[in-house]
């Protein structure tokens, strides 16, 4: 069908779905059907809930059919030494909250309301609105949006899913449900979740507990066992159990916490490093030096050791904490040289505070091997001997190390010393039980999901970048930007909407753009007359 006379449809159509309706009928043109009208326009309800995204994911598994066919032709078509291998249709599910602006949530195609985002007393002169709702339906303050993103492991395929509506703070609960409900309507078209991402929320971390069989408080130590740390991650999956589904923390939020808990290590914070029982302490003193340093030698026109580091991200206010820079910068390189050149300088003394110095440069260097050449590295992970592998390893291992220095040294402590308590609130030596077990499930669930993975496929590669959260806070970055900055519970099914839209566009490139870049311009040289200014015409 010609695109010219689709547009025109297309028009008719959104002017009045009744005329267009009677001028289809008349058989005069061979107009296209109101369902491919719609399917074009992505003009459909998006609700919340599994149930409503059924015809989507069925949708995107026919592309991912067609996705996988293409696959197998370019194999045939290339050399039999090196094939391609073809895409599994396995990955990770991703999910994370946001919170919405409350407002009646309205659906404009079918008039009809499916939310409820204000209180009676909120309402007031919509007060008769609220009286006319059918007291049977469920409808409910909206205030958070919970939001699902299926991300094949074998391709660059992404499934946005379904999302749900909560009128206050999630609960593990609620988590549970959502995820049975969204898990299923995704195998039910053949996408297998193998791994689950999420940040490190105290629901989530419930969740985790929860779902492997864990108590609800700190994972606790393992006594008596060779690796005491060991923790579960994964647990069955319930609509595949020959699949394991392994939970793995958001490396870039978890990455925050864990510069986070650095910042806190200070007098008259909530944490006090140590070593050892015996040592002195280490902590975020060393940055704050490290930055007087570099505006010393701003001052003497000297170059900058760190020449990104900023002022708000050493001070770290409320919303510097939430950012992802500002964490990333103080594991780079560039911090970890300043601080090695400062505590270990050639031919003159050490400083005095050297060895607090070195030890803020060992954990951020293990930050580093965790995040920058670990997790958010964008190498891949082609089995178990990986590099990227062996860096997570290593600097798992240095917290792993550290407690067990800490539980060694507090079984036959010297008099005078305080007990060591892990999972105490208020141990300050070492980092938070909380921030601890979500560490280890990162740490466990990467492992356990390589093993697992190149167990089925050997053939096949993990990329740790598409192991995160960020994916679904893109989305909800979008979101806000086509609401104006002001996300409510009524936009956001028409945001995501319009999103989904563009996706399509992207995936369907039309034929005439083929080589169009591979062509040479061939276009008339012109001489160029350069100006001159008119004193200059003159002399």
């Amino acid at each position: 069908m010609p695109l010219l006379l689709s547009f025109a449809a297309l028009a008719v159509y959104v002017r009045s779905p009744s005329a267009y309706k009677a001028l289809k009928d008349f058989d005069i043109l061979q107009l296209p059907s109101e369902t491919m009208l719609k399917e074009f326009t992505c003009a459909r309800l998006y609700a919340p809930g599994a149930a409503a995204w059924d015809s989507h994911i069925m949708e995107q598994a026919k592309e991912y059919m067609h996705l996988q066919q293409g696959n197998a032709q370019v194999i045939e078509s290339e050399a039999t030494t090196a094939p391609r291998p073809a895409p599994k249709q396995e990955g990770c599910l991703i999910f994370d909250e946001v919170r919405v602006i409350g407002k009646i949530m309205w659906n404009s195609k079918s008039q009809q309301m499916f939310g409820l985002a204000m209180s009676p007393a909120d309402l007031g002169k919509l007060q008769d609105i609220f009286m006319s709702m059918d007291p049977v339906n469920k409808n409910q303050k909206a205030s958070y949006v919970l939001q699902f993103l299926w991300r094949d492991l074998t391709s660059a395929k992404d499934v946005i899913g379904p999302y749900y509506t909560f009128e206050g703070t999630l609960g593990y609960k609620n988590i549970i449900t959502c995820l049975y409900d969204t898990m299923r309507v995704f195998h039910k078209h053949h996408f297998i979740v193998n791994s689950i991402v999420c940040d490190g929320a105290s629901s989530n971390l419930a969740v985790i507990k929860q779902l492997t069989g864990s108590r609800r408080s700190s994972f606790g130590v393992l006594h008596g066992e060779p690796d005491r740390h060991k923790i579960c991650a994964h647990f069955r999956n319930w609509f595949c159990p020959d699949v394991d589904v392994f939970f793995i923390i958001c490396p870039s939020h978890q990455m925050k916490n864990m510069i986070n808990a650095l910042w806190q290590s200070k007098q008259g914070r909530t944490k006090q490093f140590q070593k050892s029982l015996y040592s002195g302490g280490f902590g975020w003193t060393a940055i704050e030096l490290m930055w007087e340093r570099e505006l010393a030698r701003m001052s003497k026109n000297i170059a900058r050791e760190v020449p990104r580091m900023q002022r708000s991200y050493v001070e770290r206010d409320a919303w510097t904490k939430l950012n992802v820079p500002p964490a990333k910068i103080m594991q780079q390189e560039a911090v970890l040289a300043e601080l090695m050149q400062y505590a270990n300088p050639k031919g003159e003394p050490k400083p005095l505070n050297a060895e607090e110095t070195l030890l803020t440069a060992e954990y951020l260097l293990a930050c580093s091997q965790l995040f920058e050449n670990g997790m958010l590295s964008h190498s891949i992970i082609k089995d178990g001997n990986s590099a990227i592998l062996n860096n997570i390893k290593t600097g798992y291992r240095y917290f792993e190390s550290w407690l067990d220095t800490l539980l060694d040294e507090n079984t036959n402590r010297q008099v005078g010393y305080s007990e060591f308590k892990p999972s105490a609130p208020k141990e300050t030596r070492f980092l938070s039980w909380q921030t601890w077990d979500l560490l280890r499930v990162m740490f466990f669930g990467i492992c356990g999901l390589t093993e697992s993975f190149h167990a089925r496929h050997p053939e096949h590669f993990i990329q740790p970048l598409r192991l995160n959260g960020s994916a679904v806070e893109t989305l909800f970055s979008q979101f806000k930007h086509r609401a104006g900055g002001k996300l409510t519970s009524i936009n956001y099914e028409t945001s995501l909407r319009s999103v989904m839209m563009k996706q399509s566009k992207r995936s369907s490139v039309h034929a005439s753009g083929k080589g169009y870049r591979d062509v040479a311009l061939q276009v008339t040289e012109v001489p160029l007359k350069r100006k001159v200014a008119k004193s200059r015409r003159k002399e």
